[in-house]
C-alpha cells in the first residue's frame, strides 16, 4: 500500500513538473524595457492620457474614445491610396494576427483600428473596406480633418496636415510609420517602429498586452 501511494506522489510530482514546463514553453516571456526597445517597441514611462474623440466606420457606426476602454488596441494611420507603406504595414499587422491566432493567444480584449489621414477622399465605408481587405477583424475609421488632427498629434503622428491647395495630396507621402499602443484604459503607452519583423512584432505585442 505504501509503495503505490510513493508511486502515486511521483507520478502527481511529474505531472506537475511537466505542466509547469509547458506552461513556461507556451507562456511569452515577458521583457524588459531594454528589450522591448532593441525589439522595435518604445514603451513611455508613464501612459499619456487622451481627449475624447469621434470616428466613423462603415453604415456610419461610431468610433470613440469609449470603444478603446477594456481592449488592447493597435492604431495605425493611413490611407487607402497609399503606394507601399500603408499596404506594407496593413500586412504585417494581418501576419501578427494570424501568429496570435495559430498561438492561441487570447484576443477577445484585442483590437486594431485604421484610421484615415485622407479623410477627403477616404470615406468610412471605404476606409474600413480597405482595412477589412487585410483581415475582417480590422476596423477602419474616418472623420472630418480637424478631428484627425487632434487625434494625431496627440498620438505623436505627423504629416496629417495639407497645405494651403485642398488637391496637393504631397503631404501624405511622407507620413510616419508608427504603429500607435493604447492600453484598455484608452492612454497612449507606446510606438512600434519600423522596419517591422513580424519576429520581433509578435513577441513584443504578446510580452506587454498578455
Amino acid at each position: 500500500m505504501t509503495i503505490k501511494k510513493n508511486i502515486l506522489i511521483i507520478a502527481i510530482f511529474i505531472l506537475a513538473v511537466l505542466a509547469l514546463f509547458i506552461n513556461k514553453l507556451t507562456t511569452p516571456r515577458v521583457l524588459s524595457t531594454n528589450e522591448l526597445l532593441i525589439n522595435g517597441l518604445y514603451l513611455f514611462e508613464s501612459p499619456k492620457q487622451i481627449s475624447d474623440f469621434t470616428f466613423l466606420s462603415a453604415n456610419d457606426i461610431e468610433f470613440t474614445k469609449s470603444d478603446l476602454i477594456g481592449k488592447w488596441t493597435l492604431m495605425y494611420f493611413g490611407f487607402t491610396r497609399c503606394p507601399d507603406e500603408c499596404p506594407t504595414t496593413m500586412y504585417q499587422i494581418s501576419k501578427l494576427l494570424k501568429v496570435l491566432r495559430e498561438k492561441e493567444f487570447p484576443l477577445d480584449n484585442k483590437q486594431w483600428v485604421l484610421v484615415s489621414i485622407d479623410p477627403e477622399r477616404d470615406s468610412p465605408t471605404d476606409i474600413d473596406k480597405y482595412a477589412k481587405g487585410f483581415d475582417k477583424d480590422f476596423i477602419g475609421v474616418s472623420n472630418v480633418r480637424p478631428m484627425l488632427l487632434s487625434l494625431a498629434t496627440q498620438l505623436s503622428v505627423n504629416n496629417v496636415m495639407p497645405g494651403e491647395n485642398p488637391n496637393d495630396h504631397s503631404h501624405l507621402d511622407n507620413h510616419l510609420n508608427n504603429i500607435i499602443l493604447l492600453n484598455p484604459a484608452g492612454e497612449f503607452v507606446g510606438i512600434f517602429r519600423p522596419p517591422f519583423d513580424i519576429s520581433r512584432l509578435s513577441l513584443t505585442y504578446q510580452s506587454v498586452t498578455q
